[in-house]
């Protein structure tokens, strides 16, 4: 849809993996929040009320339970809050301004056959759209391996952080704890369209690992990716910003396993990494969905206030 059709079109701001909190998540939380991620996003949003876009009047939050599926979020709780902020301002569309998962629940709802034709543009920062090495690691081991060196960052703090609340459900089970209760991580894993990611060493020999022949496949990612074509067929502006100048894990080394059940597809021992990437997110992984490109210098987290100058741009 063209932009003259919504001159000011409220924004519906997504946050990413673990920048949603409330009691539905972890009891004892309160309502709806950042949670562990307010330090991050809170002063983005003083910022977006500075550019015109005052909270819960032009700018709108899509808290959702991030631990379940990507599908399901979309359909739960960005539907809902799409429908707030057409009600609240009047407006038939909506921005949608999204930082890293954000992106994939997203897509999610305008790839959708409940989508409402009511997004003007999609604002993707930070967003893997071809899936991350590193959630691989969380999701068949339960852990990111001190042998992986790529810098330690805050995401991974929040990751681990809530992964030991998480094996509290079922002691010494973290895999079956994270499969169970946090599915949604499986919808991170790189999907086909990253390519060959994992560098198995076997008898001195380094290989890599075909996607095609993985016990771990991100087949939701597969499928949105395979689909793609349908945001343009409903004319949707789609604007890509990713992050660049910081070590961020490319590809995953690693062992044959030993285990029936964790490490199905190699055990992480290494990582082969770039600075083409934000520290969680390579670039090309942002990359993986068509639209506008953009680069800018900065961390998985601090790509959103240092895209101003662009967000003024693109809003005006």
């Amino acid at each position: 849809m063209s932009s003259f059709l919504a001159p000011k079109a409220p924004i519906v701001f997504v946050p990413g993996l673990f920048g949603s909190m409330s009691d539905q998540i972890i009891p004892g939380t309160g309502d709806w929040g950042f949670g562990f991620a307010r330090t991050a996003y809170e002063p983005f949003i003083r910022l977006l009320g500075k550019m015109g876009y005052p909270l819960n009047e032009q700018l709108f939050v899509a808290f959702y339970d991030w631990r379940r599926q990507i599908d399901i979020s979309a359909e739960r709780f960005l539907l809902p809050a799409i429908e707030r902020a057409k009600q609240t301002t009047g407006s038939p569309y909506v921005n949608l301004i999204c930082h890293s998962m954000g992106g994939l629940v997203a897509r999610a709802y305008v790839q959708s056959e409940f989508y409402q034709n009511d997004v003007d543009q999609l604002l993707i920062f930070a967003t893997p759209n071809a899936g991350s090495p590193v959630a691989y690691s969380y999701w068949a081991g339960g852990k990111l391996p001190r042998s992986v060196s790529a810098k330690r960052n805050v995401v991974e703090l929040y990751m681990n952080v809530y992964l030991a609340y998480l094996e509290q459900s079922i002691p010494f089970h973290r895999i079956q704890a994270i499969h169970r209760h946090f599915p949604s991580l499986l919808d991170l894993t790189p999907s086909a369209a990253y390519g060959d990611y994992l560098l198995e060493k076997n008898q001195g020999v380094e290989a890599f690992v075909p996607y095609g022949q993985m016990v771990v496949k991100n087949q939701y990612m597969d499928y949105l990716n395979a689909t793609m074509g349908i945001i343009a067929a409903r004319n949707i502006r789609v604007t890509l910003v990713a992050g660049i100048g910081h070590e961020t894990i490319h590809y995953l080394r690693t062992v044959p396993s030993l285990s029936p059940d964790k490490w199905v597809d190699g055990r992480v021992v290494g990582s082969i990494n770039s600075d083409a990437g934000d520290g969680s997110v390579m670039a090309n992984s942002v990359f993986a969905l068509e639209g506008e490109r953009y680069y800018v210098e900065a961390t998985h987290l601090e790509i959103l206030y240092r895209s101003e100058p662009l967000l003024r741009q693109l809003l005006e």
